[in-house]
C-alpha cells in the first residue's frame, strides 16, 4: 500500500500543472452542475412559500365594465365553504410616475384605498419600511417590483398625474404584493391613505372600479365552484378574471430558463470533464507505458498499479469538488436573491433549499471520476513488460501509429505539397485522433453556449422587432386607456384621422369568453376561460401574427392561442362554440397563434363578433397606431400623450416592450455570461492538458525536428495553427448548434407559458465575434501548452 501511495504522490508532483488544471476543470465541473441543482430545486419554491404566506389569490376579480354587480359577486364567494375572500377594494387607474423630475410614462397603476386589516386573503409583508395597519396621510406604499424596477426606497418622493395636477407622495413602506409584485411587470398596486383617497381622487372625473381576490383551500376543485356559481346566481361571471397559473408564470418563468440552461450545460461539461480525466489517465498509461512495464516486472500487480490512479484522482477530487461545491451554494444564492428579488423581505436572502441535493452531485461526480479512473485505468492490466520496454507502447498500437500518416486519407490530403508547419499541425491533428475529437466537441459546445447566449439577451432587447411573434401587435404606437369613465373616444378619433402623419389605427378591448365541456377535450365537468381581443380594426395592418392560418376577418371567425387549442383539441377549420357575455356564438378556428401574454389562453375576434353579442360594446382599453414614417413615431407619442395625458398613456412600442423586457434581459445576463465564461475557461484549460500530454508523448520527435533546424517558434506555431483550424471547425458547427438546436430544446420549457417556437434575432456579426472567443481559447491553450519545447534543449527533448 505504501509502495502505491508513493507512486501516486509521485505522479502527482511529476506533472503539477496538469493536475492542478484537471482539479480546476473539476472544480468548474462541480460549481455548474450543483448551481443548475439548487437553482431547479429552488424553482417555484419562493413563490409556493411566500403565497402561502400571505394567503395569496388563486384568482383576482377585477370589476371595470358594469357588468356583474361587485357586491353581489362578493357576497356569493365569502358565502362559501373552503373558500377565503379579501375586502372588495376600490380603486382609480392612474398611468405613469414623476420620480427625480423624471417622466416615467409606461407604467400602470391601481391607487388603492387601503382598507384596514385583517384582509384574509392577500396580506402584505414589509420588505422596508415601518408596518402599520394604513399608510401615513400623505405617504403610500408600494410594491417591491416597482421599487426594484425604479429604484425607489422608502423616503423618496412619486409624484402621480391628477388631470392637469400632479399628486406628490412619499414612499413610507415597500410591500410584498404577490398577485401584482412579479418581477418585470408594467403594472403594480399603490396603497393610499383612505384621507388622502377621499381628498385627492374620490373627486376625480371617471369611475372608480372594485377588485377582489380569491383564495381556495383545495385550487383544483376552482371549476366546481364556478359551476356552482353559475348555476345559482343565473348570470356568468363576464367582468375580468386573472387566474393563478398567470400570477404565477412570471415568478417561475426566469429561474426556469435560467436552471434549465444550466443543467443541460453543466451536464455537457461534466460529460467533457470525464472524457477529458479518462483521456488523461489513458494518456498517461502511454507516457508511462515503460516505466509501468518495468514495474510489473518487478513483481507490481494491475490491480495496484489502478490504484495508484484511483489514489491520485481521487485526492484531485476531493481538493476539487468541496470547494466547487462551496462556491456553487453561494452563486447559487445570487443568482436566485436577483431572479426573485421581488420576494426578498428586505436586506436578507431569500432561504434557499436543495443545499442537500448539491451535496449529492458532489458525491455523484466524485463517484463518478472513481468509476471513470478505473475504467480507464483498466487498460494498465494488458501492458506486457516486454512490449512495453522494447515499443513503449503494445506492438498493435505501434503499428497502428506508425501507419497513420501513411494512411490513403493522408495522401488524399496532399501532405508533401504543404508546407512543413503546415504538416506538422495537421500531423498533430491527425495522430492525436482522440484529443482532436474532444477538442472538436468542446469547441462545438463553448461556440454554442456563447452563442445561445448572445442570441436569447439580443432577441429580449430586440424585442421589438419580433414583438407579434411574442404575441403583440406589431404597430408604431399604443395609446392604453386609464381613465375610461370620461375618455373622449370621438375626440381621439376624429385626431387619428385628421393627423396626415397616421396611416392607420386599430382599437382594441378585451372580454371573456368560456369554451363549455361539450366543446372542449378538457376534465368533464370543467369549462374554460379565455381572454378575448376585440379589435376595431385591421389585425393584418397592426402586425398581429398567427403561426398557422390567418386572423379573423368576419364576424363568425376566430384566432385561438395555442393553449386553448391544444386543451380544447381544436384546428384550423374546426368549428367552436365560445359564450360571450353569457350568449353562446360558434365560430370557425381561422388561425391559431402563440403569446407569452396570458400564456397563450387566449381568442382574437372581431368588433362585429362582439357587437353581435352586445350592439354597444365601446369598451377599449388599447389604440394601436401606425405612422407613414417611423423616424415620426416618437413625435406623434409625445404630442398625442400630451393633448390626452388626463385619459390614456400614448407610448412607442419600443418604450412599452422595453419597460417589460429590459428587466428580463438584466436578469439573464448574469448567469449566462457565468455559463459563457467558465466554457471559455474550461476550452483553454482541456486544450492545454491534452495538447502538453501529446507534446511530452512526441517529445523525441520534436527534439528531432529542432536538432534539423526548426525553431521553437515555428514548431509551436506549427501547433497551434491545427488546434486553430480544428478549433475553427468545431465553433462553426457550434454556431448551428447554438441557433437551431438548443433553442428547440428550451421551447420544451417555453411551451408551458405560451411559447411553442421561440422568436430569435439573429445578428450573425456577433455570433461571429462571440465564437470567435472559444477559438481564442483554443488557440492559446494550445500555444501556452507548447512552451516546453521552447524551454527545452534538442539533446534533452530526444534524451525524454
Amino acid at each position: 500500500m505504501a509502495v502505491i501511495f508513493k507512486l501516486s504522490l509521485s505522479y502527482l508532483s511529476r506533472n503539477k500543472i496538469q493536475n492542478a488544471l484537471i482539479a480546476l476543470l473539476l472544480l468548474l465541473s462541480t460549481l455548474l452542475v450543483s448551481t443548475a441543482t439548487v437553482i431547479l430545486a429552488n424553482t417555484g419554491n419562493q413563490f409556493y412559500e411566500m403565497h402561502t404566506r400571505t394567503h395569496g389569490s388563486h384568482q383576482i376579480l377585477t370589476f371595470e365594465k358594469g357588468l356583474n354587480d361587485p357586491d353581489a359577486v362578493h357576497n356569493w364567494w365569502a358565502s362559501q365553504d373552503g373558500v377565503q375572500v379579501s375586502p372588495l377594494l376600490t380603486y382609480r387607474t392612474f398611468s405613469g410616475i414623476i420620480l427625480n423630475e423624471t417622466h416615467i410614462p409606461n407604467i400602470y397603476l391601481y391607487m388603492f384605498n387601503t382598507p384596514p386589516p385583517p384582509w384574509g386573503v392577500d396580506e402584505l409583508i414589509f420588505s422596508s419600511g415601518t408596518p402599520d395597519t394604513v399608510p401615513e396621510q400623505g405617504s403610500v406604499w408600494i410594491p417591491t417590483s416597482m421599487a426594484n424596477a425604479y429604484h425607489i426606497s422608502v423616503g423618496d418622493t412619486i409624484g402621480f398625474k391628477t388631470g392637469s395636477s400632479t399628486l406628490e407622495l412619499n414612499v413610507s413602506g415597500i410591500v410584498i404584493d404577490v398577485p401584482y409584485g412579479a418581477p418585470f411587470s408594467n403594472t403594480a398596486r399603490v396603497w393610499m391613505n383612505p384621507a388622502d383617497y377621499q381628498h385627492d381622487l374620490a373627486t376625480l372625473a371617471g369611475n372608480e372600479n372594485r377588485m377582489m381576490g380569491i383564495h381556495f383551500n383545495d385550487y383544483s376543485m376552482n371549476s366546481v365552484y364556478w359551476e356552482r356559481y353559475n348555476r345559482e346566481t343565473g348570470i356568468p361571471f363576464l367582468e375580468s378574471k386573472m387566474e393563478f397559473e398567470a400570477i404565477a408564470s412570471f415568478y417561475l418563468i426566469i429561474n426556469q430558463v435560467i436552471g434549465f440552461i444550466m443543467i443541460f450545460m453543466g451536464v455537457v461539461m461534466l460529460s467533457i470533464a470525464l472524457m477529458t480525466i479518462g483521456f488523461t489517465i489513458a494518456d498517461a498509461i502511454l507516457a508511462n507505458y515503460r516505466t509501468i512495464g518495468i514495474l510489473k516486472s518487478l513483481g507490481l500487480t494491475s490491480r495496484k498499479t489502478i490504484g495508484t490512479y484511483v489514489i491520485q484522482y481521487a485526492l484531485i477530487s476531493i481538493v476539487a469538488i468541496i470547494p466547487g461545491l462551496a462556491l456553487s451554494i453561494w452563486i447559487s444564492k445570487w443568482i436566485i436573491n436577483i431572479s426573485v428579488s421581488s420576494l426578498r423581505v428586505g436586506n436578507q436572502n431569500i432561504p434557499v433549499h436543495g443545499l442537500d441535493a448539491a451535496i449529492l452531485s458532489g458525491v455523484l461526480l466524485f463517484a463518478l471520476v472513481i468509476l471513470f479512473t478505473v475504467l480507464y485505468a483498466k487498460k494498465a492490466r494488458s501492458i506486457q513488460p516486454v512490449q512495453a520496454i522494447r515499443y513503449g507502447m503494445s506492438e498493435t498500437d505501434h503499428g497502428r501509429m506508425a501507419g497513420k500518416m501513411n494512411s490513403p486519407w493522408a495522401h488524399w490530403i496532399g501532405f508533401t505539397r504543404l508546407p512543413v508547419t503546415a504538416v506538422l499541425g495537421f500531423r498533430h491533428v491527425f495522430k492525436n485522433t482522440k484529443s482532436s475529437v474532444l477538442t472538436l466537441l468542446l469547441a462545438t459546445m463553448a461556440s454554442s453556449v456563447l452563442v445561445l447566449g448572445y442570441v436569447l439577451l439580443t432577441s429580449i432587447t430586440g424585442i421589438e422587432q419580433t414583438a407579434a411573434k411574442w404575441g403583440y401587435d406589431n404597430a408604431n404606437i399604443a395609446a392604453v386607456v386609464v381613465n375610461k369613465g370620461n375618455f373622449p373616444k370621438t375626440v381621439l378619433k376624429h385626431t387619428l384621422e385628421e393627423d396626415t402623419r397616421i396611416s392607420n389605427a386599430g382599437w382594441q378591448g378585451n372580454t371573456t369568453g368560456v369554451i363549455s365541456p361539450e366543446s372542449s377535450a378538457t376534465v368533464k365537468g370543467q369549462s374554460l376561460s379565455l381572454n378575448l381581443s376585440v379589435l376595431d380594426g385591421s389585425y393584418q395592418e397592426l402586425g398581429f401574427e398567427t403561426l398557422k392560418g390567418g386572423n379573423p376577418q368576419h364576424a363568425n371567425e376566430i384566432a385561438l392561442g395555442v393553449s386553448v387549442a391544444k386543451t380544447s383539441n381544436k384546428d384550423l377549420g374546426d368549428l367552436i362554440d365560445i359564450y360571450i357575455e353569457g350568449e353562446k356564438r360558434t365560430f370557425l378556428i381561422t388561425g391559431i397563434y402563440q403569446a407569452i401574454a396570458n400564456m397563450s389562453v387566449s381568442g382574437r375576434i372581431t368588433i362585429d363578433a362582439m357587437r353581435s353579442v352586445n350592439p354597444g360594446y365601446s369598451e377599449f382599453d388599447v389604440i394601436f397606431i401606425n405612422v407613414n414614417d417611423m423616424a415620426q413615431a416618437g413625435k406623434v407619442a409625445s404630442e398625442l400623450n400630451e393633448q390626452f395625458k388626463d385619459f390614456a398613456s400614448v407610448v412607442t412600442q419600443k418604450t412599452l416592450l422595453d419597460s417589460v423586457y429590459a428587466e428580463a434581459a438584466n436578469i439573464l445576463i448574469y448567469p449566462m455570461s457565468l455559463i459563457g465564461l467558465l466554457f471559455i475557461i474550461v476550452t483553454f484549460i482541456i486544450i492545454f492538458s491534452t495538447c502538453r500530454i501529446n507534446i511530452r508523448k512526441e517529445s523525441r520527435t520534436y527534439g528531432i525536428y529542432k536538432s534539423l533546424g526548426m525553431t521553437s517558434r515555428q514548431i509551436r506555431l506549427s501547433l497551434t495553427m491545427g488546434m486553430f483550424i480544428l478549433s475553427s471547425v468545431g465553433a462553426i458547427l457550434g454556431i448551428f448548434v447554438g441557433v437551431y438546436l438548443l433553442p428547440l430544446l428550451l421551447e420544451m420549457v417555453l411551451s408551458g407559458y405560451g411559447i411553442v417556437q421561440l422568436p430569435l434575432i439573429l445578428h450573425w456579426g456577433g455570433m461571429v465575434l462571440f465564437t470567435c472567443l472559444s477559438i481564442i481559447a483554443a488557440s492559446l491553450g494550445s500555444w501556452f501548452s507548447s512552451r516546453i519545447i521552447r524551454e527545452a534543449s534538442p539533446r534533452m527533448l530526444v534524451i525524454e
